[in-house]
């Protein structure tokens, strides 16, 4: 192209990034996943609203006037809500189960952070009525003026940052959200020194109490039990198995579950992955918490497809989420 000879070698790289990058969009526009559509949250009139893009993913199956399930999945650092998408394969359980599935993208963000992170550490970002997870609760109800979703089955799940975030929406939206999943996650108002990164090597998490009296203030007077699934990599580098126990503690002491009462164990191995799964058990013999606590190779998703944070020589993580969540309901756990 002769008009570029002329253009110094610093314009002439900005031209040829900008094309590709123009191009990879475009291209990832054509290639919308069958069954996708793309839609843009326009920010709202309280603090912290942003423009976002998300995916809703409608299932084969969605042609019956009966209401739906939604799964709503979180992208980690690092991540988009694309590739979330692809390494999960929940789309193709919610073709075969009947659900429909919303990847929203963090989109834009204040504050520093690696790329993508959702700001689960910012105590801007998660409380009801301002911030992240009021943005994403919002977007719950924009999918519900376009899809017939049933109210009493609305779940969240996310991986690493966006399953922190999911924590937070459980606090946040008790009263909305029948339960939740948290992959590689972290409890709520959990500081950022409880991931391990280059200028941390040695993690600090938030004292039990502490984590339990900012949960109670958020959910006010008799609270909901929110059922909560925690998953987790023993051999997790970047955030280590402490966090999903003090996860898992902090629920059941907000939340009053016993956890010495009774409980159901099984254990396994699929591909090169042990697993050992722990439900703990209600009076109405309903697992409010379950772990599943995975011996993998580290922070990611597990058992789903190739790719970034996937590690597919495990048991499928997402099928596992997806028949917690079909066992529970808001208004009857």
């Amino acid at each position: 192209m002769p008009f570029l000879d002329s253009l110094s070698a610093f314009t002439k790289k900005f031209y040829y990034n900008f094309k590709q990058r123009i191009g990879s969009f475009f291209k990832r526009r054509r290639m919308l996943p069958s069954g996708d559509i793309q839609y843009t949250f326009r920010s709202r009139n309280y603090a912290g609203s942003r423009m976002r893009r998300y995916r809703v993913h409608v299932p084969s199956k969605a042609g019956g006037l009966s209401p739906l399930p939604l799964v709503l999945v979180l992208h980690g650092c690092k991540q988009d809500n694309e590739e979330i998408e692809r390494i999960s394969g929940f789309n193709e359980i919610a073709d075969k189960s009947g659900f429909i599935v919303a990847y929203p993208f963090v989109t834009s963000y204040s504050g520093f952070r690696i790329i993508n992170c959702w700001g689960w550490w910012f105590d801007r970002e998660i409380h009801r009525g301002a911030g992240e997870v009021e943005d994403l609760w919002q977007i719950i109800e924009e999918i519900r003026n376009h899809h017939n979703i049933d109210e009493q089955r609305i779940h969240v799940t996310g991986l690493s940052s966006g399953a922190a975030m999911t924590v937070a929406m459980l606090v946040a939206h008790a009263d909305r959200i029948a339960s939740g999943a948290a992959v590689a996650g972290l409890a709520y108002t959990e500081r950022v020194e409880a991931v391990r990164h280059l200028f941390n090597r040695r993690p600090r998490n938030r004292p039990i109490k502490s984590i339990v009296a900012a949960m109670q203030s958020e959910l006010g007077s008799d609270p909901r039990a929110v059922p909560l699934k925690i998953i987790h990599s023993q051999n997790d580098q970047t955030v280590d198995i402490q966090s999903a126990r003090n996860l898992r503690d902090s629920w059941a002491q907000c939340f009053g579950i016993n956890l010495k009462g009774r409980t159901q164990t099984e254990q396994g191995r699929a591909g090169n992955t042990d697993w050992q799964l722990t439900q703990y058990l209600n009076g109405n013999n309903n697992s409010m918490i379950e772990t599943l606590f995975l011996s993998g190779p580290g922070h990611g998703w597990y058992g789903g497809k190739p790719g970034d944070f996937s590690y597919t020589d495990a048991p499928d993580i997402s099928q596992s989420i997806w028949e917690f969540f079909d066992a529970h309901r808001l208004k009857t756990n």
